[in-house]
């Protein structure tokens, strides 16, 4: 099996790669550990396995990435349902949940407010919740589609979450909403006319609603949420992005001019610049 996925993803990925694709792949199918893997590679594998082997082997032939194939992707520890209609969580956006358990500890508050917007598949939001249950955690995302999967993930992880459909680039988007303490997001950031130059497997497959801005401005969605969040934030919130190492440091100018304080760029786990933060003084 594992020469199967070897000569079938070589055109596709590095051998590095395939490997851990295999094993992924492998484990989800038997339930087996990658040690018990190794320990059965000389094995003749059943007929079922080589079946279910084949079919995922056929989605990743197509570029459609392995989690998609798997339904799943890991994050902070936990297990979260992924499929065409969200983003995949990535392991660096991680660094943000740490900030705000972070920002948990330096508040003397009981019961911290916190916003996630555009929740997607609802990791940054599950994932706070569990880490601070006390916390009040609202996800918002414009898509019915990203809130199903979010609120599938919230009950798979048993953590209540207020989830709300609405658009941030409205003008009442949230309209009447109590002060937060805590407000997030990684928006999109991608211009329509960067599309020739993007990967398949993220073109063809990953929610566009998710990926572009619907203008040729990359901070669209930066600018209109720390306005947002500049009248909507607690004396001595916190306004946390993620974004793409190349606008990072105007993300981090738009936040002062806007009216932030102490606004800091952050590195993520591969010594990027990655996040920027900044509190409502």
């Amino acid at each position: 099996i594992k020469n199967n996925f070897i000569s079938a993803l070589s055109n596709f990925y590095e051998t590095s790669e395939i490997n851990e694709i295999f094993y992924e792949c492998v484990s989800h199918i038997t339930r087996k550990s990658r040690s018990q893997i190794i320990m059965s590679l000389s094995d003749k594998a059943s007929n079922e396995i080589v079946k279910q082997c084949d079919t995922m082997l056929s989605r990743l032939q197509t570029g459609e990435p392995m989690q998609y194939v798997l339904g799943f992707e890991w994050f902070d520890g936990m297990k979260f349902a992924v499929d065409s209609r969200v983003l995949i969580p990535r392991p660096e956006t991680v660094a943000l949940v740490d900030e705000i358990d972070n920002l948990k500890i330096k508040n003397a508050k009981c019961k911290m407010r916190v916003l996630d917007i555009g929740t997607g598949s609802g990791a940054i939001a599950v994932a706070v919740k569990k880490r601070i249950p006390e916390a009040e955690v609202t996800a918002a995302d414009i898509s019915e589609d990203a809130l199903e999967v979010a609120s599938t993930n919230a009950k798979k992880n048993e953590t209540d979450i207020i989830f709300v459909c609405d658009d941030a680039l409205s003008d009442s988007f949230l309209s009447g909403c109590e002060p937060f303490d805590v407000i997030v997001s990684n928006p999109p950031y991608i211009c329509p006319n960067e599309m020739a130059e993007m990967r398949t497997n993220v073109l063809d497959f990953e929610p566009h609603l998710a990926l572009f801005v619907p203008q040729d401005d990359p901070l669209l969605f930066y600018n209109k949420i720390a306005k947002f969040a500049i009248n909507n934030l607690e004396k001595d919130g916190a306004l946390l992005f993620e974004t793409n190492a190349a606008y990072v440091h105007d993300v981090e100018k738009m936040m002062r001019n806007t009216g932030f304080n102490d606004v800091v760029v952050i590195k993520d786990c591969f010594d990027r610049e990655r996040f920027v933060i900044g509190k409502k003084i």
